[in-house]
């Protein structure tokens, strides 16, 4: 009976150490490759700026609201950069009430601030619409397409590269 006993809990410490193993193995699948990216000029003197994707094949990248450090998930399908409430706070910006905006866990009452501006590695938006989230978790931004509109965006092998859109 005693070999049963520590043959069971053997085979519980390994299937612990699996899921243990499995849980550590994602957070670090979704983790932030663009942790301190810089632009660099591009042939044609305009900054452009390259960020890798993560194991999940989404572009994490840290950059800044009006010069305070702050991840981003780029997320084409976000009409603006999405804020979580506390993120804002945090950040000091003017609330406007906003509308009733249309997320992945429902309709949920949203406010709208003006970002002075986005910077990702020196490629700078300014004046950027911000829809803040009252039930957004986490200190993570959204990255949508009110700051990605003013930049040309190229996809290819992972990468994604991100330059200010010059009008011809």
């Amino acid at each position: 009976m005693t070999g049963l006993l520590r043959y069971n809990r053997l085979i519980l410490i390994a299937l612990l150490g699996l899921a243990i193993a499995l849980v550590l193995s994602q957070v670090g699948r979704r983790g932030n490759p663009n942790p301190r990216p810089v632009a660099y000029l591009g042939s044609d003197g305009v900054p452009e700026v390259v960020l890798k994707q993560n194991q999940l094949d989404q572009y994490v990248v840290t950059g800044r609201i009006n010069g305070e450090r702050i991840e981003f998930l780029v997320d084409t399908g976000a009409a603006d950069v999405a804020l979580p409430y506390g993120v804002a706070q945090q950040l000091g910006l003017r609330l406007h009430p906003g509308a009733v905006s249309k997320t992945g866990n429902g309709n949920v009452r949203s406010w709208t601030a003006w970002l002075d501006s986005v910077d990702v590695g020196g490629v700078v938006a300014h004046q950027v619409k911000a829809t803040v989230l009252p039930n957004m978790a986490g200190e993570q931004a959204l990255l949508g397409m009110a700051y990605l509109k003013h930049m040309e965006v190229w996809l290819a092998g992972g990468r994604m590269r991100l330059r200010p859109y010059v009008t011809p």
